[in-house]
């Protein structure tokens, strides 16, 4: 958890950058569910896409930024933490790949911007997104179904969007385990957890 710190990536950044390095969305392909996602999009049946996801799987399927909201950021844009400054996404990608010395490194970059770089993510210490409530406020009262894909339904705000659709709009839970208690869902007249 300390790796996702933002305290512990100022004092520490090498174990995030080795980590980051891994999970580079370059590194995998999105999966069935992703083009489903898209597929929705495609056919007009999809306002939006809400995920806590941060590998920039949707847009790598082929959805649009806009039919995005990464409520914890991902890897489609880059700052820096001192001066928030936007930073091109492939200088840092370049600058992981690298390492943290040498002419094109982590190092140099920091140095090239006034502060260390990192992906659009938010860390532990960090606010989400405001995007995320403007778009959240805006969307849900609309909602005509929802589909919440593997989630814990334990992470706030997050887990509050699902509560967030008008009474009685159908919502279609589809996850690998048992899913958070008291999110305040209805079914069958009676207030019972999502998983129920």
């Amino acid at each position: 958890q300390a790796v996702f710190d933002i305290a512990y990536f100022r004092e520490r950044p090498e174990p995030f950058y080795q980590l980051a390095a891994e999970l580079w969305p370059d590194n995998y392909a999105p999966t069935l569910t992703h083009h489903f996602i898209a597929l929705l999009h495609e056919r007009g049946l999809l306002r939006r896409v809400y995920t806590q996801n941060i590998d920039s799987l949707e847009a790598a399927a082929g959805l649009p930024a806009e039919a995005v909201v990464a409520a914890h950021g991902n890897f489609d844009s880059a700052t820096c933490i001192e001066t928030g400054a936007a930073v091109d996404i492939r200088a840092l990608r370049d600058a992981i790949r690298e390492g943290p010395d040498g002419p094109r490194g982590w190092r140099a970059l920091a140095d090239a911007h006034g502060g260390l770089v990192k992906p659009s993510i938010t860390f532990f210490g960090e606010q989400l997104p405001s995007r995320f409530f403007e778009l959240a406020d805006a969307d849900l009262p609309h909602a005509h179904a929802m589909i919440i894909l593997g989630t814990s339904l334990k992470v706030q705000p997050f887990a509050s969007l699902v509560g967030a659709a008008p009474r009685g709009t159908p919502r279609l839970l589809i996850n690998r385990c048992q899913v958070g208690e008291n999110v305040g869902l209805e079914f069958g007249g009676s207030e019972r957890g999502a998983a129920s």
